[in-house]
């Protein structure tokens, strides 16, 4: 079995969205547009910023990360108004089993309008087609049912539930519903012959 394509974070665009690697001036947007939101981070495994400072740091992380060519990481850009509004990334790969596993983030003021559905078409066009990943999993709360109807929109399928502890959150336990999407499955619904 040939191994994956690993090519890192590379941009590219939707109809509405530029998804592209962060740099470091995506801060200011990430703490006003989400990360200081309550209601935003209730459905993430970490906690609100309390200040510029930890989405300045986040953002720091993530830009020394991208330079490996197995960290895939976006921001998710509102091409009209040439703002970040959210992000998209990788939060655990299995090379032997080629394998990942996607997180994300929506600033509330973009919810249900489809912004997120696109984004998540994109990235698994790219993760499969282009990256070679044989499977996709994402997870989200039970109690986040918008998160989930993203995921049936894209092609996954419901496959079980997880506990996870949440160690940011007062080592809190939740229970996560989980989805996955295989390549053949992802070609099947997207490759018309």
């Amino acid at each position: 079995m040939e191994g994956l394509n690993l090519i890192g974070s590379q941009p590219f665009d939707t109809k509405r969205l530029k998804i592209r690697p962060f740099n470091i001036k995506d801060a200011q947007f990430m703490y006003k547009n989400w990360a200081n939101s309550d209601n935003v981070t209730k459905y993430l495994v970490w906690n609100t910023h309390k200040s510029i400072e930890e989405s300045i740091e986040y953002c720091n992380f993530v830009v020394k990360e991208s330079q490996a060519l197995d960290y895939f990481h976006w921001i998710i850009e509102l091409s009209e108004i040439k703002e970040p509004i959210g992000s998209i990334g990788v939060s655990e790969i299995d090379k032997d089993k080629r394998e990942a596993k996607i997180g994300y983030v929506l600033g509330e003021k973009w919810w249900n309008q489809g912004y997120m559905t696109e984004a998540l078409e994109a990235v698994l066009a790219y993760l499969i087609f282009v990256i070679g990943f044989d499977k996709i999993t994402i997870e989200h709360f039970t109690e986040n049912k918008a998160s989930g109807r993203v995921m049936q929109k894209c092609g996954l399928v419901h496959s079980g539930t997880s506990k996870c502890v949440l160690e940011q959150k007062d080592g809190r336990e939740v229970t996560n519903e989980v989805y996955t999407i295989t390549k053949q499955e992802w070609f099947a619904k997207n490759i018309r012959i």
